[in-house]
């Protein structure tokens, strides 16, 4: 038989928040509602002062994003279309869409869409033009040592 373990404390399946204002909306005072819940009074007045509506709907608080979600769906249609585009660096893709924002900022807004902007991990191919000067270098000195 495993180990049980006892405690005093009630545990909730509701959040403080909401029990809180149920209190206040039965007719019982802010204060008492406050002492029942245990909660600090001035926390729960806060509570009381934000809206309902726009908690309950999930709305994001605090400064809008710099670059909206149709520019940053934009801007990532844009840069899988080409390998080349895939590989700028995030300062030109910005200017190329015409957004002042630091690579940073622009790092986040791509997360928050799921998308990892990363550089490629292999080089491209040898032009003719770099074989044909490799191929000299091995020609002129093929009579080297090993040491060179």
């Amino acid at each position: 038989m495993g180990y049980v373990r006892k405690t005093l404390r009630k545990e909730h399946e509701t959040p403080k928040r909401a029990r809180f204002r149920c209190l206040v909306e039965q007719g019982l005072s802010q204060a008492e509602a406050a002492r029942q819940v245990k909660v600090n009074r001035t926390t729960a007045l806060k509570w009381l002062h934000q809206p309902s509506d726009r908690r309950r709907k999930g709305a994001r608080t605090g400064m809008r994003p710099i670059i909206p979600d149709e520019k940053v769906k934009e801007m990532i249609q844009w840069m899988t279309g080409h390998f080349d585009r895939r590989a700028m660096p995030l300062q030109d893709i910005a200017d190329v869409h015409g957004i002042k924002a630091t690579n940073k900022t622009i790092l986040a807004t791509f997360a928050r869409h799921r998308y990892h902007h990363h550089i490629p991990n292999y080089k491209p191919f040898l032009s003719h033009e770099h074989k044909l000067q490799r191929y000299a270098f091995a020609i002129a000195n093929w009579d080297r040592t090993k040491e060179y």
